[in-house]
């Protein structure tokens, strides 16, 4: 571990990254947790997570090609929470 690390840490585990790397991983930690309350919020407007993330499609497109992942679709639709 360098002397310019960063520590972060939650119930879920450690990470160590570079100092340098920090402010990206910040930046992408808190689109993560923007899509996460968007969907929570909907999810609380009645519009169910398997509404919102197209399960369906999803469904009927992995019949069609069984190597279509659900990443992919979520990519697809907008869905994925990480880039």
């Amino acid at each position: 571990m360098g002397k310019e690390d960063v520590i972060f840490g939650d119930l879920d585990g450690v990470l160590f990254v570079p100092g340098e790397r920090a402010a990206e991983l910040l930046a992408t930690a808190r689109s993560i947790w923007e899509k996460e309350r968007e969907q929570a919020r909907a999810v609380q407007e009645g519009r169910t997570l398997r509404q919102q993330l197209c399960f369906d499609e999803y469904l009927a497109r992995r019949t069609q090609g069984p190597s279509y992942s659900f990443r992919q679709h979520l990519r697809a639709i907008g869905g994925a929470i990480e880039e």
